[in-house]
């Protein structure tokens, strides 16, 4: 049997994890009521986007970056349902800037936390 190479050659997109061109929309509500209003709007939709509910007040929306009628369309009844849209980005980039902003506070909290007992 002679010998038999398989190759697999993945596109950098393909081998950074995350699909090219996915985007993700956040939305913050008020109350559980106005988010479950948001999520049955969602399942009304004719192409239902994936979606996840964070907790009890934040939803994730995850479509492609190309649908931009999609992403309106999300925006649009996370607003219908009181809710406010947090984030409209490329997926992991809202993360991304909320752990850089807790890092400068607790960088900023280390700080004065070492003025204050070298003032003692």
């Amino acid at each position: 049997m002679p010998n038999q190479h398989v190759r697999t050659f993945l596109s950098h997109q393909e081998s950074s994890g995350l699909m090219p061109g996915d985007w993700e929309v956040r939305g913050i509500f008020g109350n559980e009521y106005a988010l479950e209003a948001a999520v049955d709007e969602l399942k009304r939709l004719e192409s239902v986007p994936e979606f996840k509910v964070l907790d009890r007040r934040n939803l994730q929306v995850v479509v492609s970056k190309n649908d931009a009628k999609t992403r309106g369309l999300v925006r649009n009844v996370i607003k219908m349902s009181h809710g406010f849209v947090e984030a409209d980005g490329p997926v992991g980039e809202y993360d991304a800037k909320r752990a850089a902003i807790k890092q400068k506070k607790m960088k900023e909290y280390e700080e004065k936390r070492k003025a204050a007992q070298q003032a003692h």
